[in-house]
């Protein structure tokens, strides 16, 4: 290289020639993108509902009819955000282009109440959950609150930043207090202390009881063990094992009840699944997780009940770093990108009947055009959710024992619900309202069938 340069300099003449095409070559290139530039400053924004002087679309918003195109955009105070509907665009935006697209949006109140929920058994093993059954039960309660508060609330602090710094008795500083239950009584407390209090607690407190009980050798089969005996009792133990539990317990828990759930109000489904279990274990013995690709009608209805009244209607926020173009729109950089799942899920022009719970849907020719709920839901690119992998087989698992073992009917003296009158929380995590239910025992081998289970393991 040394060599060549030198060359370059002996001959005045070669030198200028390259100097002149290095010029040329930016010339062209800037040229290039000041054109690009203007012809996306040309470009309008996705279509939305009107908006008005300092609060944009805030009063619109939501609004159903808007949703009804593959894309729309939506001016709230603050904040720029673009609503996907459509999946190809979804996939478009942010599995092809994940280098631009794989941002997030991180507002005062999100970044105080950042916690999660548990995947204990998992990560610290078996015996532990039993020692601390209420502190988990409690802290993933309110975790829950917070963090549902903190997404789905308008906070006027993640607009005007400022405000953080003012005192929490002004009428303005609501933000910094929430109105909780305890012992009958109510109580203020600053909402970013609470929270970081609870993310001290799930992460520290069974992250302390686990080293315990390595050291004693009571810990047992575990993620925790593993960790512990390969990397020792450090923080990046700790904090992997928190990211576990922290991503994957809302996740699973509400896929699994979705699952009931379509036991319970579709018999027929139930019915069918536990043919085919038998089918595959000829009864003597509980499914396995091998098993799963010889389920495929449970496989079937495990992708179902993913798709049918999503419990996720929202997906995992993006932000794109730069501006981006799609189908003739121009997002500007800064915008939220906004998954509708829901949409997604139950758009007519791509299931056809969504109304209707049809797991068929999966098995028939070209389902494999149709996109997989479980993508929809877990998200996109870099911001995929990171506990997809531990709810899919686990939960997937838990919904095959279940449907193998037991029939999911009403309490006593109550009738089955039809599934057009069934009625869903609306919130981040949706769930059945009023869920309830019987597990009956398919036949009287159900116990033997546990007791082969327990000692296989």
């Amino acid at each position: 290289m040394e060599s060549a340069f030198n060359r370059l300099t002996d001959s005045p003449l070669k030198l200028a020639g390259v100097t002149v095409s290095i010029a040329t070559i930016g010339y062209v290139l800037a040229q290039g993108f000041r054109r690009m530039a203007e012809k996306s400053n040309k470009l309008p924004s996705p279509p939305g509902p009107p908006r008005h002087f300092l609060i944009g679309s805030l009063l619109q918003f939501p609004n159903d009819h808007f949703y009804q195109r593959d894309i729309v955009s939506v001016e709230l105070p603050g904040i720029s955000m673009v609503i996907i509907n459509s999946y190809d665009i979804a996939q478009e935006l942010m599995i092809k282009r994940p280098n631009n697209t794989a941002g997030r949006k991180v507002g005062y109140m999100f970044f105080e109440v950042d916690i999660g929920n548990l995947v204990i058994e998992v990560a610290h093993g078996t015996k532990l959950p039993t020692m601390m059954d209420k502190d988990f039960t409690s802290w993933n309660l309110e975790a829950m609150e917070f963090g549902a508060s903190a997404l789905t609330s308008f906070w006027v602090v993640d607009i005007f930043n400022f405000l953080r710094f003012i005192p929490k008795w002004m009428p303005a500083a609501r933000f910094k207090s929430v109105i909780s239950s305890s012992f009958g009584s109510l109580i203020y407390r600053r909402m970013g202390a609470r929270s970081t209090w609870l993310n001290k607690q799930v992460r520290h407190v069974p992250f302390e009881m686990a080293k315990a009980l390595h050291k004693s050798g009571e810990l047992g089969h575990c993620l925790a063990n593993d960790l512990l005996d390969e990397f020792g009792p450090n923080d990046d133990t700790m904090e992997a094992l928190g990211v576990l539990y922290l991503a994957g317990s809302d996740t699973t828990t509400a896929a699994v009840m979705a699952f009931i759930n379509a036991l319970m109000l579709f018999p027929e489904v139930s019915k069918k699944a536990y043919e085919e279990v038998v089918r595959v274990t000829d009864g003597i013995r509980l499914p396995r997780v091998s098993d799963r690709p010889n389920l495929p009608y449970i496989e079937a209805v495990w992708k179902e009940a993913f798709r049918w009244k999503s419990f996720f209607p929202m997906g995992i926020p993006h932000v794109n770093a730069q501006d981006e173009i799609i189908n003739g729109y121009l997002i500007k950089a800064g915008s939220v990108l906004n998954p509708n799942t829901g949409f997604m899920l139950s758009d007519p022009k791509v299931w056809g009947d969504p109304e209707n719970f049809r797991p068929e849907r999966f098995l028939m020719d070209g389902a494999d055009l149709l996109p997989n709920p479980l993508t929809v839901t877990f998200g996109y690119g870099m911001r995929v959710c990171a506990g997809m992998h531990l709810a899919d087989r686990t939960g997937f698992h838990i919904g095959a024992t279940i449907a193998a073992l037991y029939g999911v009917a009403p309490l006593e003296g109550k009738r089955r619900l039809k599934p057009e009158l069934a009625e869903f929380t609306d919130t981040f995590i949706r769930l059945p309202v009023g869920f309830e239910g019987r597990f009956i025992p398919r036949d009287k081998r159900v116990l033997d069938l546990l007791r082969i289970a327990e000692m296989e393991d």
